[in-house]
């Protein structure tokens, strides 16, 4: 089995790890990157910190990270939390790796009054401002980095889709991207005969609007779940 990775480098290199650490080949050839928009949220005190994402961590500037160090943060999953303990984030609370459980998590948590600062990425799907907005939220938006597509994908990409049987996705972005890419490089057919193995529905829904039969998406949206749908033991 040799398995693909088209994430972006930072989270890509350490998914390939985690799976040569489990004895599985796998190739890393993303399809999107990420870059900062040089944005830093406002010296405002705030209640609570929202993140969806461990790039906005990665994107947000030291002196804003050493102000916001001690307030309470709400991370979208474990992976994001981990991410936010080892940038030296004080008080941590985990969602289940949905945007929507997250939601209902401050909003079980906070009051509509509570001061929100979302630190997210562009573009990006709207169902955690929508969500806080219906609970009576009005969160203050920074968006810290943005998602591009990898254009053209290297040369090396078509001996990495040619060689193997299965796919992971974790984003929906990157599955578009993938499916352009591959588009592009004449490798759609080939594209199509591997297993691709999504963390949600929503990441699956390019797959099933072009016809794609051969995928399969986690119970819950976290990476080890990912990971289970390989049938594979860590070593």
């Amino acid at each position: 089995m040799k398995v693909l990775v088209t994430r972006p480098i930072e989270d890509g290199v350490k998914t390939v790890e985690r799976l040569k650490n489990k004895g599985v080949d796998a190739v890393l050839a993303p399809v999107t990157a990420i870059t900062s928009t040089e944005q830093t949220p406002p010296p405002t005190p705030f209640n609570a910190v929202l993140i969806s994402s461990a790039n906005a961590i990665r994107h947000l500037p030291d002196d804003a990270r050493m102000r916001l160090l001690h307030v309470p943060i709400y991370c979208v999953g474990e992976k994001t939390a981990s991410v936010a303990r080892a940038s030296g984030f004080t008080s941590v609370n985990t969602g289940t790796g949905d945007g929507r459980a997250l939601v209902k998590l401050v909003a079980s948590s906070l009051k509509p009054s509570a001061t929100l600062l979302y630190l997210t990425g562009t573009p990006r799907k709207p169902y955690i401002e929508e969500g806080l907005r219906a609970s009576g939220f009005e969160p203050l938006v920074t968006e810290l980095y943005r998602t591009i597509p990898v254009d053209p994908w290297p040369d090396g990409a078509r001996a990495s889709v040619e060689t193997c049987d299965k796919a992971l996705h974790f984003s929906r972005a990157s599955v578009e991207s993938l499916l352009v890419a591959a588009e592009k490089a004449g490798l759609s057919s080939t594209l199509r005969g591997l297993t691709h193995l999504c963390l949600s529905e929503d990441v699956a829904v390019p797959l099933r609007e072009n016809d794609y039969s051969q995928f399969l998406v986690a119970t819950k949206p976290s990476e080890e779940d990912v990971l289970n749908l390989l049938h594979i033991k860590e070593t």
